[in-house]
């Protein structure tokens, strides 16, 4: 039988990781999916600005079988997905964010690239008990990427789905001394797209424990200069756990039984603050696959983010 891989990304990830969703220094992301920053804190200080790019890395561990071009869909050998994304804080409790993702394709017979979906969210921060926070999201994906059969022909991969897609999420974190615990559940409804055509909906799972190794509050999380000032250098390192759960793909009315999946991955990575500038960096090995069907495993995922601040 015919292995494959059915790796859906809109935007993300996530998104969405993933889903390939990024979070800025301060905030729970504009999907709060990845767990590039863990701080416990969930939106910026008002009118803060900051543009952030990631690249993620993502490798596939091929079956015994492989498709030859032309029968099926070339296997996918592995993909990068890059992302420029921008946020605002629009007041203490609200931060607006954007999210648009280019993906590059590598297979066994060639390389191909392309646009993604966007994705605009909003993160409302709705309650505080002492160093206990809570906070909503809610957002829509925009039909920015581009169709399958455009450039994705040959190969399993969907990048653009054609859809207005409604999304939304729950998060919340603690503090205490240098140890901040954060998770977060996140749900993107996917509608009809291209043809009529149904490219799943995704359901994002994260929980992580974050430590500050050196440094303090740095410009990324505070308004107040001076605190700035006095500490423009902060590392911290931090371990959790992510997963994420798509349903099977409907093409011309016939369900992909080779499509949909489960994927849990550890998260490890650590985030170093200059002055206005980030680095976070996450490396993901597999720990759970249920996958659909014939398909290919997932292997492990690098993510790398430049973040600056205004």
């Amino acid at each position: 039988m015919t292995t494959k891989l059915i790796a859906f990304t809109l935007g993300l990830i996530f998104l969405f990781s993933n889903l390939a969703y990024s979070q800025c220094a301060c905030c729970a992301g504009a999907a709060s999916a990845s767990g590039d920053f863990n701080n416990g804190i969930f939106t910026l200080p008002k009118k803060q600005f900051v543009i952030e790019t990631y690249a993620d890395f993502r490798t596939i561990r091929a079956g015994a079988g492989v498709t030859p071009l032309g029968d099926e869909e070339a296997p996918l050998k592995n993909m990068t997905i890059t992302s420029l994304g921008a946020r605002y804080g629009l007041s203490d409790k609200v931060t607006l964010s954007a999210l648009l993702p280019y993906t590059f394709l590598h297979t066994n017979y060639g390389n191909d690239s392309g646009l993604g979906d966007a994705m605009l969210l909003g993160t409302f921060e709705v309650a505080t008990y002492g160093n206990t926070r809570f906070a909503l999201q809610a957002g829509i994906k925009l039909p920015t990427g581009v169709q399958k059969s455009s450039n994705f022909d040959n190969t399993t991969v969907v990048v653009g789905s054609g859809s207005y897609d409604p999304a939304a999420g729950l998060l919340a974190a603690h503090r205490w001394a240098k140890f901040s615990l954060q998770g977060n559940l996140f749900y993107k409804h996917t509608t009809k797209g291209f043809g009529g055509n149904y490219y799943s909906s995704v359901f994002v799972q994260n929980v992580t424990l974050s430590y500050r190794i050196a440094g303090g509050e740095t410009s990324f999380c505070t308004s107040d200069p001076k605190l700035a000032a006095k500490n423009n250098f902060g590392l911290n390192v931090f371990g959790g756990y992510y997963g994420e759960l798509l349903d099977k793909i409907t093409e011309d009315g016939v369900s992909d039984k080779n499509s949909g999946y489960y994927l849990g991955f550890i998260n490890l990575g650590a985030n170093l603050f200059y002055k206005k500038w980030g680095i976070p960096v996450t490396f993901s090995p597999p720990l759970l696959q249920h996958l659909n069907g014939n398909q290919n495993d997932a292997g492990y995922r690098v993510r790398i983010g430049i973040v600056r601040s205004f």
